[in-house]
């Protein structure tokens, strides 16, 4: 294969594996909790441009709005179809502007593990445009890492941090990476890696601070610092290297689980020890800059939200997988020449850790199992729109009815 074809080509076969991760009925034939109460029902029943100035839960999703508005164009029984392919394709070429990146910055195996993580996030199935923002965020993360040559990728360099921000509150976590940047460089690619956040801060933080948006969906902070750290440490940080699937409840063996967390946390303490060592070859900077966003994006989910979420792992583990990556660089001595195995052991461990973790967890368990299918709630909607010509929409029930309750409206003129 032409080295020009590799990358879209591994970017399509990891959309497709995004795609196969699903359980029945499949992202394909589902709708899940946002995309379809907010997103969905405001591009069919408000006037195009509307949604994208109306706040969910407290933050403005600007790209999932405007993939919104383009799905809505095409019949409703494309919409699951439309929003889950959407979804997986551009997670795939995110990960592929992350593997761009980590290959700069770190060579091209480094870059295989970290962007091979990044398209198959652990504990995350990448197949709804309301969780896009995570590996959004993620990605935006190593465009401020990165500096390209090339006049196309300093574009997305500087294009996806503002994306980022403009799609999710989660986006200002960017700030203190962008600023350190800045002290660091003081150049005019640091000035304009900063000034394209403030669009979306402003977007995201002056309507939240004038009481036009507010947090409300499931949300009990946690504001204890000591609660928070420690929650970080028992779930977030085990599972960056361990994966979700062997620590996910119910816990049928405490001691066991305890075991493993206490190894997921020696992983860590192991890569650190070789490196101060000087059995690797450890970018300092590099992992301190990815290990330091992992701990603060943990930090501010766990407070805001009160308890841990799978989707939250994504701004956790992939920047700590990272991290761990930029610690195991081989060494470059002439000791190592003849020995080349023990320049490269500690990347290689890590590597097929990561490797083993990632197929293990490649089709957890998540909300969007068992979900209603969508073809069918369309023909259900579609008849009781025929059967009642005065009627000018349909409630649907699209994801965990009736816990949480989420539906979605279809306007019967777009059914009839």
């Amino acid at each position: 294969m032409p080295v020009a074809l590799a990358g879209p080509a591994a970017a399509a076969a990891a959309a497709a594996v995004g795609l196969w991760r699903g359980r029945p009925p499949g992202p394909l034939n589902s709708v899940w909790a946002e995309d379809g109460q907010e997103f969905l029902t405001d591009a069919l029943n408000l006037p195009w441009y509307e949604p994208f100035g109306t706040p969910f839960n407290g933050y403005f999703h600007t790209v999932a709005r405007a993939c919104f508005a383009v799905i809505a164009l095409f019949p409703l029984t494309w919409a699951a179809a439309l929003n889950a392919g959407t979804a997986a394709v551009l997670t795939a070429l995110l990960a592929w502007a992350v593997t761009a990146a980590a290959r700069d910055r770190l060579g091209t195996a480094a870059a295989l593990v970290v962007g091979g993580s990044a398209a198959v996030p652990m504990g995350y199935v990448p197949n709804t445009l309301a969780q896009l923002q995570f590996p959004l965020v993620y990605a935006a993360l190593w465009m401020l890492l990165w500096s390209p040559r090339g006049r196309p990728a300093r574009a997305v360099a500087v294009g996806l941090p503002a994306l980022a921000v403009l799609n999710s509150i989660l986006g200002l976590l960017l700030a203190p990476v962008a600023l350190l940047r800045l002290a660091r460089r003081r150049d005019p690619d640091a000035g304009w890696r900063v000034l394209v956040l403030l669009p979306g801060a402003a977007l995201q933080l002056v309507p939240l601070l004038l009481g036009r948006s507010r947090r409300a969906v499931g949300e009990r902070p946690d504001l204890d610092p000591v609660s928070v750290a420690g929650t970080y440490l028992r779930w977030g940080v085990p599972r960056s290297f361990l994966g979700d699937a062997w620590l996910a409840p119910p816990v049928a063996d405490p001691a066991a689980h305890r075991a493993l967390v206490l190894l997921g946390l020696a992983v860590p303490a192991a890569l650190v020890a070789a490196a101060l060592l000087g059995r690797t070859r450890p970018r300092w900077g590099l992992a301190g800059q990815l290990a330091g966003f992992a701990a603060l994006a943990g930090a501010f989910q766990l407070a805001v939200h009160g308890a841990p979420e799978g989707r939250y792992l994504v701004l956790i583990t992939l920047p700590n997988i990272a991290a761990a990556v930029a610690l195991t660089a081989p060494r470059r001595t002439r000791q190592d020449v003849g020995d080349r195995w023990t320049g490269t052991a500690p990347f290689v461990a890590l590597a097929t850790l990561v490797a083993a973790v990632c197929v293990a967890n490649l089709r957890p368990g998540s909300y969007t199992d068992g979900l209603p299918r969508w073809d069918a709630t369309v023909a259900a909607a579609r008849a009781q729109c025929q059967a009642q010509p005065r009627l000018r929409s349909v409630t649907v029930h699209t994801a965990q009815w009736p816990v949480l309750g989420w539906e979605a409206v279809l306007p019967c003129d777009r059914l009839r």
